[in-house]
């Protein structure tokens, strides 16, 4: 007896079970006209203790003829009068371009014991009644878009960047030609010395000799400016940039040069040599290769200096004995 009113207590408690779990679908219209858009609220109550539950997989459209536009979250809550109750819901978005009733087909909730499913809809979608006499106008005016900049930009981009581009060559240009023009004229005035370069390198070689820097210990300094003083005069009397190139380099460039002897460049090369030591290796020369460095520095500007073109002595005397009076007389 006992047995039998525990199964007849757990198939009422099933039944009652099934009935709280159901699905529904509900249209907010069941007709609009051709573009419109209505709503179906899908509803699905479940017992609280259902752990599985797949709710229906929707894409773009429903059906060939109804057209899917949004799909909002999910809602879930509990039934006011019956906590054990869980309730789910969403509303669907819909439209249709197509005249005619439509079937909306049910849509099914899988439960991990169980399918649930709502029941088919109708939506009739109407055309828009047109009168012969009327002119063809559109089903809704014309929407006013307020101007934005940040469209703007984006439609004309890329004529934007290219008049950018334009511009940015365009001033990249302006300056490189300014900052060539000026660099032209500084080299200009570097290759084209206001006097003489052996008249300038002697009197910096006479000034530095009179200051008597490495006779007070200060080499490196005396080396230094010999160097500059000797680069500057190649660089103004041979037109080669000496400033800028090593020992080696210079010597390479010399021993090219016809107008200067074999002496004077190995004694140039001893001089540049000695200079780069003391200045970079820290050797320290005696006072001989001190004295030594300046004499040849003299004897170099002396032997290589830029001579005037003399007219020569014979031409002369020729001229002369034209316009002597003894010529004249005997011409007569």
């Amino acid at each position: 007896m006992m047995k039998f009113l525990l199964t007849y207590l757990a198939l009422i408690v099933a039944a009652f079970s099934v009935q709280s779990q159901n699905a529904s679908a509900l249209l907010e219209r069941n007709e609009i006209k051709i573009g419109e858009q209505t709503t179906i609220q899908l509803e699905l109550r479940v017992t609280a203790a259902q752990k599985k539950i797949l709710m229906p997989a929707l894409q773009d459209t429903i059906t060939k003829f109804i057209e899917l536009v949004s799909i909002s979250e999910i809602d879930t809550t509990f039934d006011d009068e019956d906590i054990t109750t869980k309730i789910f819901t969403q509303t669907l978005t819909v439209t249709s371009w197509d005249s005619g009733i439509h079937v909306i087909p049910p849509f099914k909730f899988l439960l991990a014991d169980d399918t649930l499913k709502t029941t088919p809809l109708l939506l009739t979608v109407n055309t828009i009644p047109i009168q012969a006499e009327q002119d063809i106008k559109d089903i809704k005016s014309i929407m006013e878009v307020p101007f934005s900049l940040t469209d703007w930009l984006l439609a004309h981009k890329k004529s934007i960047g290219l008049i950018l581009l334009a511009v940015i060559l365009i001033v990249v240009g302006i300056i490189l030609y300014r900052k060539y023009k000026h660099r032209s004229k500084a080299e200009e005035e570097n290759y084209v010395p206001k006097e003489a370069a052996d008249i300038v390198a002697n009197r910096k070689l006479l000034e530095l000799e009179n200051n008597k820097l490495w006779q007070n210990g200060k080499i490196k300094e005396y080396y230094s400016k010999l160097s500059f003083i000797i680069r500057e005069y190649i660089e103004n009397r041979f037109q080669l940039r000496a400033l800028e190139l090593t020992t080696d380099e210079i010597s390479n460039l010399i021993q090219a040069l016809n107008e200067v002897e074999k002496s004077e460049k190995e004694k140039l090369h001893e001089i540049l040599l000695l200079a780069d030591m003391a200045k970079f290796a820290k050797q320290q020369p005696i006072a001989i290769e001190n004295e030594d460095s300046l004499k040849n520095s003299y004897r170099f500007i002396e032997k290589t200096a830029l001579k005037a073109e003399t007219v020569n002595e014979e031409d002369d005397k020729n001229q002369s004995e034209l316009l002597s009076p003894k010529n004249d007389s005997e011409n007569a």
